[in-house]
């Protein structure tokens, strides 16, 4: 498990990499390959884009919190009050939205497995090391706080003289990940309504 969480990146690009090969050689894998009429097909386009952009201005919230406090400082306001995990929350509603642009069934339930097979793995390496670290502090975090499904009841607002320390190259990095999110989707949204 801590092999598959430190070379998940690896697994990650040949997977998609497969994904995308098949998805060409494959009927069954192509995209945009659901049997539905215009009407449908916008209402998957603007929920699609929803999650999209919930999921990045999430993604954005959770790294301003987290960037600079990886495992030394346990961050347990903001989005982490709600959810141990909102990077991870935040890019599977991200998966979702793309997977009703793809509209493709087969394809979008393998990128939703490797999505589960290559991000779980590393949530519980992460989990553990966090817990090694702060011990008792994380274990009291863990029964306060759910893994994966946010509880908005239990948001917390940060005290008004805590400050966060942020790496800007990292910042500027989920910025320009989310670019190219929105990019990507109105692409493949484009391309769905041209070849339709």
């Amino acid at each position: 498990m801590k092999f598959l969480a430190k070379y998940r990146m690896y697994f990650l690009r040949i997977s998609i990499i497969l994904l995308v090969f098949l998805s060409i050689t494959n009927d069954n894998f192509r995209i945009f390959n659901f049997k539905i009429n215009a009407v449908e097909s916008l209402q998957m386009s603007i929920s699609g884009f929803f999650l999209v952009v919930l999921g990045s201005f999430g993604r954005i919230w959770a790294s301003l919190y987290i960037e600079g406090n990886k495992t030394k400082n346990l961050i347990k306001s903001g989005p982490f009050s709600m959810v141990r995990n909102p990077l991870y929350v935040c890019s599977f509603l991200v998966l979702i939205g793309f997977c009703l642009a793809i509209k493709s069934l087969y394809l979008s339930i393998c990128l939703i497995i490797i999505f589960i097979v290559f991000h779980v793995p590393s949530i519980i390496n992460e989990e553990k090391e966090l817990k090694n670290f702060h011990g008792e502090n994380f274990t009291r975090y863990m029964i306060e706080t759910p893994r994966l499904v946010p509880n908005i009841f239990n948001y917390k607002k940060p005290d008004s003289e805590e400050i966060v320390h942020v790496r800007i190259n990292r910042i500027n990095r989920t910025l320009m990940q989310v670019i190219a999110y929105m990019f990507l989707y109105t692409l493949i949204d484009i391309l769905y309504f041209i070849s339709n």
